[in-house]
C-alpha cells in the first residue's frame, strides 16, 4: 500500500456572526480535547490561528480582554510545544467586530471588509504585519509561514501578494477545490471550481493557475462524494441522533451565514450524493468509515476543522479514524508533503 498524506489543518477563531461565542467553549475546551487524540495518535497538525481576534482583544484592553489574551496565548504555547504547527488566518471583519463588555461578547455581523482584499492597502499591510509579529514566536524559524484566508476569500491574491512576499507567507492553504461562492453583496467571493490537476502546485498571482517556479506554493483542500448505501446510513443515523447531547457543538456561538457551494450543487447530482470536505465536526461513525474507505484508494486528504464547531460525537469518530488507519504508511508533516509532491 502507497503511503497516505493526511494534512490535518484547523481555524483557530471564534464564531463570526451576532454572537462571537466563549474563548472557553470555542477554542480552548475543544482544542484541548483534540490535542489529546492527536498526541495519542502522534498525529500533527496546523493550527491557523485568527490573529486580528487578538488585535482586538489588545486594543479592548479591558481586565476580560487581557484574561482572554493571556489564554489563548498559553494554549498556543501548549500546541507549538507538542510539535504543531502555528499558521496565519485573517478575518478582516475583526476589524469592524462591535464589543459589549457586559456580555463579554464579539458582535462580527459587519461584513462589508470579511475578505483581506477589501482593506485599503495601508490596512492590508497593518493587517499582515500584525499578524506575522504577534506569533512570531511560534512559527517555525527560517520557514515559509502557512496562511489560510478567513471565509477562504484569497481572491484577488494579487492585492495582496507583495505584502505576503515581504512577510515570507510563502504557503497558501486557502483553495476550496471544485467549490466557490460569491460572498456578501458581491463585495468579495473565490471560485475555486477549475483547480490544477495536481493538489500541491507553485503559483504566483492566483492560486488556482499552476506556473512552474511559481512564488508561492498552494496546498489545496480535496473532498470527498458520499453517496449510495453511505449516504442513506448517514441521514438515517442522522435523523435517530441528532438532538442527542453528544451531537451539540462545544461552541456557544451564532455562525456568519456565508454560503458555499460544490459546482455539482445546482445539479442533478446532489440528490444522489453529497460533495464535502473532510472536517472533524461533520463526523459520525459512518462517515469516519466513509473516510477510512476513500483512503484506502486514495493517497491525499486534507482536513479543514473547526474546534469551536466540534461535538463529542466527531472527536471520538476522529478518534476512531485515526485508529483504523494505524497500519497504513501515514505521513502528517505538511514539510515532507509538499516536498515530496512537489518533486512529482
Amino acid at each position: 500500500m502507497s503511503r497516505k498524506d493526511i494534512l490535518l489543518t484547523f481555524d483557530y477563531e471564534l464564531f463570526l456572526g451576532k454572537r462571537s461565542g466563549t474563548i472557553e467553549n470555542c477554542l480552548i475546551k475543544p482544542t484541548q480535547l483534540l490535542l489529546e487524540i492527536l498526541t495519542k495518535h502522534q498525529a500533527k497538525g496546523i493550527f491557523f490561528i485568527d490573529t486580528l481576534y487578538l488585535l482586538r482583544l489588545e486594543q479592548e484592553n479591558t481586565p476580560a480582554c487581557k484574561k482572554q489574551l493571556e489564554t489563548v496565548l498559553s494554549q498556543l504555547h501548549e500546541i507549538k510545544n507538542e510539535g504543531h504547527t502555528i499558521g496565519v488566518h485573517i478575518h478582516p471583519h475583526w476589524l469592524d467586530a462591535q464589543y459589549t463588555a457586559e456580555t463579554n461578547n464579539w458582535n462580527g455581523e459587519i461584513k462589508t471588509r470579511f475578505a483581506l482584499s477589501n482593506l485599503s492597502d495601508a490596512d492590508k499591510q497593518t493587517a499582515i504585519s500584525y499578524s506575522v509579529n504577534i506569533l512570531q514566536e511560534f512559527l517555525e524559524p527560517d520557514k515559509p509561514i502557512t496562511y489560510r484566508a478567513g471565509g477562504f476569500y484569497c481572491q484577488p491574491f494579487s492585492s495582496f501578494s507583495k505584502y505576503f512576499e515581504q512577510h515570507k507567507i510563502l504557503i497558501d492553504f486557502s483553495v476550496m477545490r471544485m467549490f466557490k461562492s460569491n460572498g456578501y453583496q458581491n463585495l468579495y467571493a473565490f471560485d475555486f471550481t477549475n483547480p490544477p490537476e495536481e493538489f500541491i502546485y507553485y503559483f504566483n498571482e492566483d492560486p488556482t493557475v499552476k506556473v512552474d517556479s511559481g512564488k508561492f506554493t498552494e496546498v489545496s483542500i480535496n473532498s470527498f462524494q458520499l453517496s449510495g448505501i453511505a449516504k442513506i446510513r448517514n441521514s438515517i443515523y442522522y435523523r435517530l441522533n441528532k438532538d442527542k447531547v453528544d451531537f451539540l457543538r462545544i461552541g456557544d456561538g451564532s455562525g456568519s451565514g456565508n454560503i458555499i457551494s460544490h459546482v455539482n450543487d445546482a445539479s442533478i447530482k446532489r440528490y444522489i450524493r453529497n460533495d464535502q470536505t473532510f472536517s472533524i465536526e461533520l463526523m459520525n461513525p459512518i462517515i469516519a468509515d466513509a473516510y477510512v474507505s476513500f483512503l484506502r484508494k486514495n493517497d491525499f486528504v486534507h482536513f479543514v476543522s473547526h474546534p469551536k464547531s466540534f461535538t463529542p460525537i466527531g472527536l471520538r469518530s476522529f478518534d476512531k479514524f485515526l485508529d483504523k488507519i494505524k497500519l497504513m504508511e501515514i505521513e502528517y508533516d505538511y514539510t515532507k508533503i509538499i516536498a515530496s509532491r512537489l518533486s512529482k
